[in-house]
Parts: C-alpha cells; sequence; structure tokens
C-alpha cells in the first residue's frame, strides 16, 4: 500500500449558524485536515469538506447524552473513508480528531461528536465513474 491508498472521500460538518464564523471554520478545517494526516497518513491533496451551517431548527440535539453536556457550539463530523484500517488507527484518529479541535479551535472535548463511514474501495468513485480505490477491498480482506 503506498500513501493514500486508504483515501478519505468527504468530511461533514454540521454546527449550528452564528457559532462559527470564517476565520473559525477555517481553523474546523485546518485542524480536521492536519489530524487525518497525522493520525491515517492520508495525502494533503486527499482534501473534501462540506459545512453545514444550519439555524437551531434544523439541527436539533439533545442537551447531554452519557454523561456528556452539549453546547450551543456543538459539531457533528462525519467522515466517509475506504475500509481496511485497523481499529486502533481509526481509534486513535477519533482522539486526535478531538485534541485537534479543542487546542486548534477551543471547543469543549464535549461539543465533538465524530461518526466514521467506512466503505469499500469499490464504493467510491473519485472521477469519470471508476473505482479507483477498489483494489484495496481485496487486500483488506486478505
Amino acid at each position: 500500500m503506498t500513501k493514500g491508498d486508504y483515501a478519505c472521500r468527504s468530511r461533514r460538518f454540521t454546527c449550528w449558524k452564528g457559532q462559527y464564523d470564517e476565520t473559525r471554520l477555517g481553523n474546523v478545517s485546518n485542524a480536521v485536515q492536519n489530524a487525518l494526516i497525522s493520525a491515517l497518513g492520508i495525502a494533503s491533496e486527499d482534501f473534501l469538506q462540506i459545512f453545514h451551517v444550519l439555524p437551531k431548527n434544523q439541527f436539533r440535539h439533545t442537551p447531554s447524552f452519557l454523561g456528556l453536556n452539549y453546547s450551543d457550539g456543538l459539531i457533528l463530523l462525519e467522515i466517509t473513508f475506504i475500509s481496511g484500517r485497523p481499529k486502533e488507527k481509526r481509534l486513535g484518529l477519533l482522539k486526535a480528531l478531538s485534541d485537534a479541535l479543542v487546542a486548534d479551535v477551543g471547543i469543549s472535548a464535549n461539543d465533538l461528536v465524530i461518526t466514521l463511514y467506512e466503505v469499500p474501495g469499490e464504493n467510491i468513485s473519485f472521477g469519470r465513474g471508476l473505482a479507483q480505490r477498489a483494489h484495496i477491498s481485496a487486500v483488506a480482506a486478505s
């Protein structure tokens, strides 16, 4: 495997309107990208981010869950990437993302909810309708 074989396809951020200005969203963007590069070794040009900045009536959440208290600064972060990484790498990524956003953005560690979605390489096209990383699923299955 070479760097970038286990590519990330997208990062989706959801937060409440008025909580993050352009500068702070840029800090979120950089912190997440840098955590992905350091924790997973993705290529720096593997970059696709979508921000959903929604009014409160379109992004609803509980004020607390599992002993965590959420503020108005809650960020829901969803990352889709090609499956095959070991559990330890994925757990390390969760920690790296949290540490980076707490340090670089100044959010509470409670205010970051992360969901990782892993899909087989043959289920992602990076363009032209081709599954450029279809071979990853075969390697991961063996």
